[in-house]
């Protein structure tokens, strides 16, 4: 399903459910791809976020750090209620996993304002840690 001009995203994006929760379990699962600079708005999950990039480079910021580049096999997890978001870099597009648990009320994101385009250009980058998801 591509989502164009969709209320919370900048740009071309195109999603695919991968994992709906139901009576088993919680978890909820995504593929999305972003056009090159396409992004999410700022926004927050109750119980987190795994992301896992599958192809391109992705663009990733947790409030009041620095802008992350990831790329193909990379994970991050972003903590419960972290403000943040995430996209494609500049030079092209990208594909990750999203994955994330629903809260008790079916709640698996809770959507802020755009990321401007400054933020989203900041030349300060950092490659995240990597560990445990």
């Amino acid at each position: 399903m591509t989502l164009p001009e969709h209320p919370t995203f900048t740009g071309r994006v195109s999603a695919r459910a991968l994992r709906v929760a139901d009576g088993d379990s919680r978890l909820v699962a995504y593929e999305v791809t972003f056009a090159a600079e396409a992004r999410t708005h700022w926004h927050t999950h109750p119980h987190g976020q795994l992301l896992l990039v599958t192809a391109g480079v992705a663009r990733v910021q947790l409030e009041g750090a620095p802008v992350a580049e990831l790329g193909p096999g990379d994970s991050l997890w972003i903590p419960p209620a972290a403000r943040h978001w995430h996209g494609a870099a500049p030079a092209g597009p990208m594909t990750h996993i999203a994955m994330q648990e629903a809260a008790a009320d079916g709640a698996t994101v809770t959507w802020s304002e755009p990321v401007s385009d400054t933020t989203y250009h900041h030349d300060e980058r950092s490659t995240p840690s990597k560990g445990s998801p």
